[in-house]
């Protein structure tokens, strides 16, 4: 926290890690509650302003068997973790996200099965969004009632895509039923109550969802441009691929995807965050460069748009990507993790200190 000082960063985003909070279904630890309250006042001492991120990804190793996002009983449990957060700290911090990607989540867990609980069912993964949407709703009125004045919202990933081939019409379909699906739909639930999408032949649901626009503000995580293929393969239509690929992810840098995410925003008319922007990089120098890339998008969109409340860059320690582990660096500071994870400050994080969006 004192590194945040450093780079005069006035703001944190922070995770709160369930599977410690509430090791068994209803039993809260105490020392691990107190350890976030150190956290929290420790931050506020130094005048950053915290911002909570109640599920980001991982569950209690209980979750699954006990209440899986697939079940209707998933939105009590979440919301009775979400209470005892809520009551502690709704009055100290001000902003709050519910739920950090929960379509990739989704996606992760019942699309491709790279996250627990590892099944492959496309209505899986519409069900366990519907869940999580509505747990969102319901914590939305929870927070309101401890502190009014305390906003909610949701870290949505988006992503460009573009077709691989300009000349070939069903790449470009693709790319905008892909669009419509991973950018565009969740927002759109908000605003309609009604959770739709088809695209056939994986994927047909169209169920009624009591949102009421619930939401404060969106938040924005931004890495890439992706170019889609079609391909006459029934159960695999899509291929996706990097054309010009720069990170160490193998991601294409295009910062006026970031762009295109915050004006599809804007017409929400909610206030936006930039949640989530940054790059894998061993090279500190493409870093810098791709900060100030995506600053200056952001820069010339707060001049328009006072909704534009805030940028996090992902991520302030070198971090354990969930795919990856520790190989992948996106940190601005760096992590030694064969020496008691010693930390120092990359020149990156210097040029970032310097940079205002505000003025």
């Amino acid at each position: 926290f004192e590194l945040l000082k450093k780079l005069n960063v006035n703001a944190y985003r922070l995770s709160l890690e369930w599977s410690r909070i509430e090791p068994e279904p209803g039993s809260f630890s105490e020392p691990v509650l107190k350890q976030y309250d150190r956290m929290i006042e420790r931050l506020l001492q130094l005048n950053i302003v915290p911002m909570i991120t109640l599920h980001h990804f991982a569950h209690p190793a209980w979750f699954h068997s006990y209440a899986p996002w697939t079940s209707k009983d998933s939105i009590q449990v979440f919301y009775r973790f979400a209470k005892k957060i809520i009551r502690r700290y709704a009055e100290k911090v001000p902003y709050w996200i519910s739920f950090n990607e929960p379509l990739v989540w989704a996606l992760a867990a019942y699309g491709d099965a790279r996250f627990p609980p590892g099944e492959k069912n496309p209505k899986l993964v519409m069900q366990a969004l519907h869940n999580m949407l509505l747990a969102h709703s319901e914590v939305y009125e929870l927070l309101k009632s401890y502190n009014y004045s305390a906003r909610l919202g949701i870290a949505k990933h988006f992503i460009a895509f573009k077709e691989a081939r300009n000349w070939f019409l069903p790449d470009k379909g693709i790319a905008d039923r892909l669009d419509s699906f991973f950018n565009r739909m969740v927002p759109k639930a908000f605003e309609t109550n009604r959770l739709h999408f088809k695209f056939w032949p994986l994927l047909n649901y169209d169920k009624p969802i009591a949102l009421d626009n619930k939401i404060d503000f969106w938040g924005i995580n931004y890495y890439y441009r992706m170019h889609t293929r079609f391909q006459f393969n029934f159960r695999q239509p899509v291929k996706f691929l990097f054309k010009h690929p720069r990170t160490d992810m193998g991601w294409e840098i295009y910062p006026k995807g970031l762009k295109k995410a915050i004006r599809l925003m804007e017409d929400t008319g909610k206030d936006i965050f930039i949640t989530e922007n940054g790059i894998a990089a061993m090279d500190d120098e493409l870093r810098t460069s791709f900060i100030e890339a995506h600053i200056r998008v952001v820069k010339k969109a707060v001049q328009k748009n006072p909704g534009i409340k805030g940028y996090f860059y992902w991520s302030f320690l070198d971090n354990y990507e969930w795919l990856e582990g520790k190989s992948k660096r996106f940190g601005l500071i760096h992590v030694n993790y064969e020496d008691q994870f010693r930390r120092s400050i990359k020149e990156s994080a210097r040029r970032f200190a310097q940079l205002r969006l505000f003025t």
